[in-house]
């Protein structure tokens, strides 16, 4: 099926804002106490791992680091950023998103420093974002969530040998 270039994007609300209710509860399982702290560190696997190389663990861990940028009786604004043991020619991810706890959503803010992404884009544009540009960075952030909470670990704690 072919579309038309001239045709207007129409966003698929229901998928969107069931990204969003994900991605709020994916938020409260990694940030339980969301409410009570500003700040949180930890890793996440960067390349594959052998469980008995204890040496190499602490190496093959980017670091995720979660700020609360904004707090608010009813939103909360925070930023998520990896560094990575990646070459610096690849961008490292950040991320602003704005909670909403009265509504129970999580909604992207902004991606690489780039603010104010609106719901659709007329397509082609100068910037050469996608029709559906924030659906994709809220299906984005909902992936990088559940990777997260797959393979985060808590970077403070001692590992067996560390003495």
């Amino acid at each position: 099926m072919r579309i038309k270039q001239n045709a207007k994007y129409v966003p698929d609300l229901r998928r969107l804002i069931g990204d969003c209710e994900a991605n709020y509860l994916r938020f409260l399982r990694l940030l339980p106490m969301i409410k009570n702290e500003d700040d949180w560190v930890f890793g996440v696997e960067a390349k594959g791992l052998n469980p008995q190389d204890v040496e190499s663990l602490k190496d093959a861990l980017s670091q995720v680091t979660i700020s609360v940028v904004e707090r608010s009786k009813y939103t909360t604004t925070i930023s998520l950023t990896q560094d990575s043991t990646v070459s610096d020619w690849i961008p490292k991810p950040s991320i602003t998103v704005r909670l909403y706890h009265d509504a129970q959503v999580a909604e992207v803010l902004s991606f690489q420093r780039r603010r104010h992404i609106r719901q659709s884009y007329s397509y082609p544009n100068d910037k050469m974002y996608q029709r559906d540009e924030k659906a994709q960075l809220n299906a984005f952030l909902g992936e990088w969530l559940d990777f997260c909470l797959a393979s985060g670990c808590a970077l403070d704690l001692e590992l067996p040998g560390d003495n």
